[in-house]
């Protein structure tokens, strides 16, 4: 029974550590859509997504209503490895957004963000 337990823990662990965002072709990145950065200012300062705004996951829910209160907008959220954007997600779902796209890693984004210009 215990290694049934844990054989489980390990599975789980590795389905949740697989996910990494809702990042296909799908995601428009061309202004759309609202891009939001939710880590630190000191990490989107090292880099960012060019039409992105930076909000820390922990300040969103307080600060998305001064960039949008339309509860429709796409909303586009992103960190380093889709952890801090997955609690971003639930909280402005929780406060009524309903097209939140948990776009995963930065990294990711960044070379979707490269494909998309070079299309155009």
């Amino acid at each position: 029974m215990k290694k049934y337990v844990i054989s489980l823990l390990i599975i789980a662990s590795l389905v949740a550590c697989s996910h990494n965002g809702e990042v296909n072709d799908k995601i428009d990145l061309s202004g759309n859509s609202i891009i939001v950065d939710v880590r630190t200012k000191a990490e989107y300062d090292q880099g960012h997504l060019k039409n992105s705004l930076n909000i820390p996951y922990d300040t969103i829910k307080e600060k998305i209503e001064g960039i949008t209160t339309d509860k429709g907008d796409t909303i586009i959220v992103y960190c380093r490895s889709g952890r801090r954007s997955g609690i971003a997600k639930k909280v402005l779902e929780e406060i009524g957004y309903k097209n939140v796209i948990n776009a995963g890693a930065y990294k990711e984004l960044k070379k979707l963000e490269e494909e998309q210009q070079m299309q155009k």
